[in-house]
């Protein structure tokens, strides 16, 4: 492919009116994909930064990609920034592997840099070669039908716009334009798995089939229409079985009914975080209050179904109440000293039977209260909660209202203490509204 052909095909590209007013964090390595990468934004009009990670893997060769990719910036006038990771360190820190250490350590820090820069996209130099090398590790491991879709030329806010050129491409690209770039020479070896396919493989596949990239992308493409296919009746099951929001019920016996059951468990609940079918079956067979989690969710066996939920930032289990207002996740809770009682209130307290400050907490084991009605019988909120039928996620969402003294005045949303309830001679009155 001529090196003009391939900028008006990026600046093609780069037009796309989903990009209009973008900008951009290009990652950039110093090798030829990314300087290639470089070059190409360098001739369009769009707003882009440049941002480089030092690993520390290769001694000085590393520090020169460093001054290279800075020092082209510098020339060009081009924002720029670097980091330096300390891998080993990293990877103490989980059963990570060198590049999997290093792909965690330079997106979180991608991710800080267009936070705090206010940048679009992320773009990488990932090529056809990459994408192909990429189908066949997971092939190799082992995998579904998403693992043989490869990668996307959107994800999220990751832009990948060479994705559909080959190596030769940008080598071609490169030399007509006179480009300078680094050699990595790990690339040479068959240290890493993607090497061996990339020396070993690839040429072979190649030499069998001359059409083999050309190929190769009409299998990605009806991979991809057949996965659309799939995400469309995965969907459509989801929004029928899981009912409400935070958390969502899921009922057991309609799980079930699902066959093949281990695809569709895979496909409705791998994008909350849960990848294992088996533990995923295990935890349907298991006793009532079971959990399983995720990085960002958690699963809740309850009777007669599951519980999804998101994990709560707040993890608070005592907040103090210094405002007529205060808000925790979904709950708002507004208080107002009053000599009349607002028709508009949750709850309504005797003033005057309150020993400030107040509190919310959460409950603790032996917690008991007066319910109101009960004619002064002591009850453990832990047997209230269980006559309630309260669910385990439901039971962790209760908050106690307390008095200084923590002497339990009210189960939120639930009852109130019959020592703080209003009578006759009650003059000054709390009244509390749930917003």
């Amino acid at each position: 492919m001529k090196g003009n052909t391939l900028q008006i095909q990026f600046n093609n590209r780069l037009q796309n009116k989903s990009f209009s007013g973008n900008s951009f964090l290009l990652a950039i390595s110093g090798g030829i994909d990314s300087m290639v990468l470089l070059d190409l934004f360098r001739n369009s009009t769009a707003k882009f930064h440049v941002a480089h990670c030092n690993f520390q893997l290769r001694g000085e060769d590393a520090v020169g990609d460093e001054q290279f990719v800075k020092q082209y910036c510098q020339h060009n006038k081009i924002p720029f920034y670097t980091i330096r990771f300390d891998v080993e360190a990293y990877q103490k820190t989980g059963n990570y592997s060198v590049e999997m250490a290093c792909r965690n350590l330079r997106y979180n820090w991608f991710d800080e840099l267009m936070d705090k820069n206010e940048l679009d996209h992320l773009v990488t130099a990932h090529h056809l070669d990459d994408n192909i090398e990429t189908f066949l590790i997971n092939l190799s491991r082992g995998t579904g039908l998403k693992g043989l879709t490869g990668m996307q030329l959107f994800n999220g806010k990751i832009f990948r716009p060479l994705l559909e050129f080959t190596k030769d491409d940008l080598l071609s690209y490169a030399k007509e334009n006179n480009i300078n770039w680094r050699e990595d020479y790990t690339n040479k070896t068959d240290v890493y798995t993607r090497n061996k396919i990339r020396h070993h493989i690839l040429p072979v596949l190649k030499e069998i089939h001359p059409l083999f990239n050309d190929n190769f992308l009409k299998t990605l493409s009806y991979l991809n229409h057949n996965n659309m296919i799939i995400q469309d009746r995965i969907n459509e099951i989801e929004n029928r079985l899981f009912i409400g929001n935070n958390p969502s019920k899921i009922l057991i016996k309609d799980l079930l009914e699902l066959h093949p059951l281990e695809t569709y468990l895979y496909y409705l609940f791998e994008k909350y975080g849960f990848n294992s079918t088996q533990e995923l079956i295990k935890f349907l067979d298991s006793k009532v209050g079971s959990e399983i989690k995720s990085e960002g969710y958690r699963l809740v066996k309850d009777r007669n179904c599951i519980l999804l939920q998101p994990i709560e930032s707040i993890t608070e289990n005592e907040i103090p109440i210094l405002d007529d207002f205060i808000k925790i996740n979904s709950l708002n809770l507004k208080f107002e000293k009053s000599i009349s009682q607002s028709d508009k209130a949750t709850e309504i307290i005797d003033y005057e039977s309150i020993l400030f400050p107040l509190k919310l907490r959460k409950v603790k084991d032996g917690d008991y209260f007066y319910p109101i009605g009960m004619k002064g019988q002591k009850k453990l909120i832990s047997k209230f909660m269980k006559d309630l039928k309260l669910s385990k996620l439901e039971k962790e969402q209760v908050w106690l209202l307390c008095d200084q003294e923590d002497k339990i005045i009210w189960i939120v949303n639930y009852r109130l203490d019959e020592r703080f309830k209003i009578t006759k001679t009650s003059k000054n009155f709390l009244n509390i509204t749930v917003c």
